[in-house]
């Protein structure tokens, strides 16, 4: 499940292309042990972004650990639904009751540095975490009950002064991501599969709709340039494609050729 969880994000910027295709190069080099801390080198968690129901507050907890205010979330252990981790963490450590998804969907990918640490009387050499975050919505009108074990304290901010109370650079840069991936989302848009690729894929395929495209694709008897034509729409989009099917065939090794 974690598997087909990571192959259907789509990454935002090349930090994130980069970052999904090495932890997917870890998950093929450890396949038995990538969702257990018994993995010393890297290992997947799963992080949850919590913010009130207008986007415009989120809900930070004070990481013992870390020292410092920041998300909740926590190891995989063994669990491949990433989402059930990211909301069972996000509940033991505030309390809250009633947090949901924003969306199904992983909302940022990052491979995080973690770097040697005391944990309960134990020294935790530095090592990745693999993580995939997603945003939770929360009422801030439900109390708060921190995790003592773990944390010093949980409490609501406005979005603007994020970088004030995180002395992480590294992961208030993931939080905009986070903040600007909430805001952009668009719940008609929301699917259980796929990615933004097969989106665009499914948007070309509307388009072929177009009166002018499958009679261009039907008068042309190449199998050859009604393959690339096919390939062409799906492409781009359906955009700009018009004409009769030798125009649009031209139009197309004229692309090819560029």
């Amino acid at each position: 499940m974690f598997k087909e969880q990571i192959s259907s994000y789509a990454p935002v910027n090349e930090q994130e292309r980069s970052d999904k295709k090495h932890i997917y190069h870890y998950i093929e080099q450890f396949p038995f042990n990538i969702l257990h801390r018994e993995n010393t080198l890297a290992h997947i968690t799963s992080s949850g972004f919590i913010m009130n129901k207008d986007l415009t507050r989120i809900l930070v907890i004070y990481h013992k650990i870390y020292q410092a205010w920041g998300w909740t979330g926590g190891h995989a252990d063994g669990d491949e639904n990433l989402l059930k981790i990211a909301l069972k963490e996000a509940k033991e450590e505030t309390g809250l009751k009633s947090i949901k998804p924003l969306s199904k969907q992983i909302m940022a990918m990052d491979i995080l540095p973690v770097w040697g640490h005391m944990k309960q009387g134990r020294y935790v050499s530095a090592h990745l975490h693999l993580n995939a975050a997603y945003v939770l919505i929360a009422d801030e009108s439900e109390p708060l009950h921190a995790n003592i074990e773990e944390t010093d304290g949980a409490k609501w901010i406005d979005v603007s002064d994020i970088g004030l109370h995180s002395s992480e650079p590294e992961l208030v840069y993931v939080y905009e991501k986070l903040i600007k991936a909430a805001r952009a989302f668009d719940p008609k848009k929301e699917y259980t599969t796929g990615t933004k690729k097969e989106e665009k894929k499914g948007s070309a395929y509307d388009a072929i709709k177009n009166a002018a495209i499958p009679i261009a694709i039907h008068e042309t008897k190449s199998a050859y340039y009604k393959a690339k034509l096919i390939k062409e729409i799906v492409v781009r989009g359906g955009g700009g494609i018009k004409g009769t099917s030798s125009s649009i065939i031209r139009q197309i090794m004229k692309h090819k050729k560029k």
